[in-house]
């Protein structure tokens, strides 16, 4: 609403700065997530439901498309995107404000039933205020694995959503803009793989097929190696291939979605009580690295988007470091629950370092229910 507002009276200037603003304010949403995934998501569950709260940010997006341009149609105009949206947000927000709570203790409106099921699938210390292990947390071989992995996700998500449109209309001459249903396909695609790939990855380690930590990484390497081909095959597609090169476009970010059953598993695998921290963290240093990619392909373009050549390099440069990246997960990534993520840390490994040990994994957590039910 900042932003229509301040188009109708600075202009350009004041609605970057409310871009820059709505930047910083929702910076914290996906640490705050996690922060409340860990606290309120059953082990068990937890890939499943995970993957269906995050892929309301694609499904938003494909719901947006096609509604904001019957919205401009309007008498009122554009502006009725911006008032409609703002007002979704602040219902939104009321709404989570009443009903929701930090822990499935503090709720006001769960039956004791419910809350003894959360609870009992659970790694996490409740509602207790927590100090943040901080040097634990820096010194995690499996955090750094995890922020070279997000590099390589956040990199390849700039090139697909800022330079990507340039690529189809200049390179290719395909233009989105004018198709609301052709806009929303790729987020369409992210959408689905999210879905499934969390579904499906869940089961396998229920039943016992694969541990969680082989099928984090076994789903990192199909977004992150897809991912690589598939950029590596639009950039030999030719301008007279316009419908492979939509298809291979929506295949490709189709297996990005399937990064939500890896990386971004990870911070809850190994500390529960401490995701959002570590997702924040992993973050900011993937945003910070992912600045270089529109300036990569500038430099590489010089002011010539229509040379596919051009555009070749840039997608064979992301492919690699989308492929090294996952390689470094691989190796060093973990699903263990740290010895950190126990909220009497400190003081067991004062009186006995010996007492110290991890918590209890996923895989865990469920053999001792299925021990309880027999």
């Amino acid at each position: 609403m900042c932003a229509c507002v301040g188009a109708g009276q600075g202009g350009w200037p004041v609605v970057c700065a409310c871009r820059v603003l709505m930047g910083l304010t929702q910076a914290c949403l996906f640490p705050a997530s996690h922060t409340l995934l860990g606290r309120w998501l059953p082990a068990q569950e937890r890939t499943t439901l995970t993957g269906i709260i995050y892929g309301g940010t694609q499904l938003g997006t494909i719901i947006a498309m096609p509604l904001s341009g019957l919205l401009a149609e309007t008498a009122i105009g554009w502006k009725l995107i911006f008032y409609s949206i703002s007002g979704l947000m602040f219902t939104s927000a009321a709404v989570w404000y009443f009903f929701s709570a930090s822990t499935p203790g503090e709720h006001r409106f769960m039956t004791e039933l419910e809350r003894q099921y959360i609870e009992r699938g659970l790694n996490t210390c409740g509602g207790k205020v927590l100090r943040t292990p901080w040097r634990h947390i820096l010194r995690s071989r499996g955090l750094w694995a995890i922020a070279i992995t997000h590099i390589g996700f956040s990199c390849s998500y700039v090139l697909f959503f800022v330079d990507m449109p340039t690529y189809l209309e200049k390179g290719l001459h395909i233009s989105l803009k004018n198709s609301a249903s052709l806009s929303a396909l790729p987020y369409a695609g992210m959408w689905l793989g999210n879905i499934v790939s969390a579904s499906v990855s869940e089961k396998i380690f229920n039943r016992g097929l694969l541990s969680v930590g082989t099928c984090r990484k076994l789903f990192n390497s199909v977004a992150c190696f897809g991912m690589a081909v598939g950029l590596a095959g639009l950039s030999f597609i030719g301008k007279e291939h316009e419908n492979m090169a939509i298809a291979v476009l929506v295949a490709t970010l189709t297996v990005y979605g399937f990064s939500s059953a890896g990386f971004m598993m990870s911070h809850l695998d190994m500390s529960p009580n401490f995701a959002g921290v570590m997702l924040s963290l992993t973050n900011f240093i993937a945003n910070f690295g992912s600045v270089g990619t529109p300036l990569l392909t500038s430099f590489i373009l010089n002011n010539d988007p229509t040379d596919l050549s051009r555009w070749r390099i840039c997608f064979l440069i992301i492919s690699s470091l989308l492929i090294v990246t996952n390689i470094m997960y691989m190796i060093f990534a973990s699903a263990k629950c740290q010895p950190w993520d126990d909220p009497d840390f400190e003081d067991k490994k004062s009186a006995d370092p010996e007492e110290v040990t991890p918590a209890l994994t996923s895989s865990a957590i469920l053999k001792a229910e299925e021990a309880k039910n027999h």
